[in-house]
């Protein structure tokens, strides 16, 4: 069964309508971060499993993220530096 999203996204750019691939690198950082709709998620695994170029950008991009969050650290601070922080931003809104 397909949703109106996937009906949508199957539609070619002869028309100027965006191509698959496009598609796939618009929602692709929503995918990696966990973000995606059912919807998206489906189409978008749907997709790479036929398209060698995007599942590769997918890899590329899954690493980069796994290398970066690695080499990040969490760093604790004070209550009151937080509340400070947090402070100076409500006056500036």
């Amino acid at each position: 069964m397909e949703t109106e999203f996937t009906e949508a996204y199957q539609r070619t750019s002869a028309e100027g309508r965006e191509t698959e691939c496009e598609k796939v690198a618009n929602i692709l950082d929503l995918v990696i971060d966990g973000e995606a709709s059912t919807d998206e998620q489906h189409f978008f695994n749907s997709h790479i499993e036929e398209c060698v170029s995007c599942f590769e950008s997918h890899q590329k991009q899954k690493l980069l993220k796994s290398i970066i969050s690695g080499h990040l650290k969490r760093v604790i601070v004070p209550d009151r530096l937080a509340t400070s922080i947090k402070a100076r931003i409500q006056e500036t809104v």
